[in-house]
């Protein structure tokens, strides 16, 4: 079961895996619109309604849906949200007979700290969505010794996935749109601020590898071990689309100068996954994109 099933990541997830001969069931409440098509046969639910009995004959939930916004979470709401659907989720498994839990937490919850940064590097939240996400992390550290032995619960980290169908308030989908439609790309700040950026593709790989492996570790990082300056990824998206400029806003507030994956222990326990250059991810995100957004309406 994948929650969060017609999401960004979610949906791509549900096809890797079946192409690969997984039986999955996707789920989702739909209140986050996506540019991918929706799986056939999404059962459209709450994750707060599912109850153990949901569970009966899944060995392994993939636990994604979230609302995934930094700045509004700080809206009344955001922080609450998050956490409340994550410990029904917990406690549902938990008194299920499903065998294994993979819960989506975020590179938020390391803050401002120098990388590349390790699974063992302590908290820093410094949103409500990151300190949603510690408290998530919390929760499963409390509910995993309740678990019979053989079950297990795990904890990956991403670290800004990318893609064509990503929603558009984030910075690489907001700068691919900017530069298709001739408008200037929007920097916060100077742009020296830099993200460990994972495309799509890349990330779903790291994720096969980490269900197909025989055990779940507590916490991995789901990254590229490398970060690009918003300035560089700017000027990458306006040679990918042959055109663009670049216009400077007032720097956002808490602005984390950066993040990067340490990917050692990801590589030492399941392995090496082949990566897109940046460029071509980009370039290939620019041509879908345009290709979704008209077929969506969306388009100019």
């Amino acid at each position: 079961m994948i929650t969060g099933g017609a999401g960004f990541i979610g949906s791509a997830l549900t096809q890797a895996l079946r192409i690969t001969g997984h039986t999955v069931t996707p789920l989702d409440n739909l209140s986050v619109t996506s540019l991918r098509p929706r799986p056939n046969d999404l059962q459209i639910r709450d994750v707060r309604s599912l109850t153990a009995r949901d569970l009966d004959g899944v060995d392994t939930v993939v636990h994604l849906a979230a609302l995934k916004s930094v700045p509004a979470s700080f809206e009344v709401g955001g922080f609450e949200h998050n956490v409340a659907v994550d410990r029904h989720m917990l406690h549902t498994f938990t008194n299920s007979t499903a065998r294994r839990l993979l819960l989506a937490s975020s590179c938020e919850v390391y803050g401002e700290q120098a990388g590349p940064l390790a699974e063992s590097a302590p908290y820093a939240p410094r949103s409500p969505y990151a300190a949603g996400k510690v408290a998530t992390e919390l929760l499963a550290g409390i509910y995993r010794p309740r678990l019979d032995d053989g079950r297990q619960l795990g904890v990956v980290r991403f670290f800004n996935t990318f893609g064509p169908h990503e929603d558009p308030d984030a910075v690489v989908p907001a700068f691919l749109d900017a530069a298709a439609e001739d408008r200037p790309l929007t920097i916060d700040g100077d742009g020296t601020q830099a993200r460990d950026l994972t495309y799509i593709d890349d990330a779903v790989s790291m994720l096969t590898h980490i269900l197909d492996a025989p055990e779940l570790l507590p916490v991995i990082n789901c990254g590229s071990g490398h970060a690009v300056s918003i300035s560089d990824l700017a000027h990458a998206v306006i040679r990918a689309a042959g055109r663009g400029t670049i216009t400077h806003v007032s720097a956002r507030i808490n602005e984390i100068a950066s993040f990067t994956a340490d990917q050692t222990l990801f590589t030492r326990t399941y392995g090496s996954v082949d990566r897109m250059p940046l460029n071509e991810a980009l370039a290939l995100s620019l041509q879908t994109r345009a290709r979704t957004l008209t077929a969506a309406g969306l388009g100019r």
